[in-house]
């Protein structure tokens, strides 16, 4: 008993000389080569009150080490240089960050006329990773009211019971898996997924969604649907199954 309760008390002290635990910042806002980042704080609040750190990032390129990451969200890429393509290494670390199928990549996009020729950029590093997703110039809506809360929803898990999605000035995605229309155009969905497969990917026509400058996240089913890019995997809800990867365990233990 005397050996249990010294090994115990070594232990203790091993653990009070190498202090607490460092934070796990699971959630990279990316806006370098040439994004566009509006304000965050309120998606920002909402990872952080989920138990994450929420990160921001502007550099011209992707961090070397994605690994403390579990969701990224990379946003209008391109919008200020339309030659700011990604490079060979950095696609193939999100392609390796994606095989895990508890990360999610968001891509977020912009209408046209706001983003111009820097949709390239998007458009190329979708078809980088994995081609499941395209990107389509377009624009449906044109400013922050009230109406453009309303939206058609999809069964897919990320808005499944919500009676719609925020969005302002938005271009659409032709292919991919549909989770919400504008009620504009119910053919061609802004906010799409690859539905349950990996590369587990989200790709949002406005920036706006999830931002600042027009509140959406006031709105109680686009505020949902921000928590369940964090909180829902590919898979739909995480349940505590037997998992073979670390970014899965995280998944379904968060």
């Amino acid at each position: 008993m005397k050996k249990i309760l010294a090994l115990l008390g070594a232990l203790a002290i091993a653990g009070i000389l190498a202090g607490p635990a460092a934070a796990q910042t699971d959630v990279l806002f990316y806006s370098g080569h040439s994004g566009y980042a509006d304000t965050h704080t309120q998606f920002g609040a909402i990872m952080n009150g989920l138990g994450a750190n929420f990160v921001t990032d502007s550099s011209p390129t992707l961090p070397a080490d994605l690994s403390p990451y579990q969701l990224i969200l990379i946003s209008v890429p391109g919008w200020s240089d339309p030659n700011d393509y990604f490079g060979a290494g950095e696609v193939a670390q999100l392609n390796a960050f994606l095989a895990d199928d508890a990360h999610r990549v968001v891509l977020i996009g912009e209408w046209d006329g706001f983003y111009g020729q820097g949709q390239q950029v998007l458009e190329q590093l979708a078809a980088d990773l994995g081609g499941v997703l395209s990107f389509s110039p377009g624009v449906y809506d044109n400013g922050c009211y009230a109406y453009q809360c309303a939206a058609t929803n999809t069964s897919d898990p990320l808005v499944d019971g919500l009676s719609g999605l925020c969005k302002a000035a938005t271009s659409v995605w032709d292919l991919g898996t549909p989770v919400s229309y504008p009620v504009e155009n119910t053919i061609l969905p802004f906010v799409v997924s690859n539905g349950t497969d990996v590369p587990c990917i989200v790709g949002i026509g406005d920036s706006n969604v999830l931002s600042d400058p027009c509140n959406h996240l006031a709105d109680p089913n686009t505020l949902e649907f921000a928590r369940r890019l964090y909180l829902v995997t590919c898979s739909g809800e995480p349940t505590a199954t037997e998992n073979t990867t670390w970014g899965a365990v995280k998944a379904n233990f968060r």
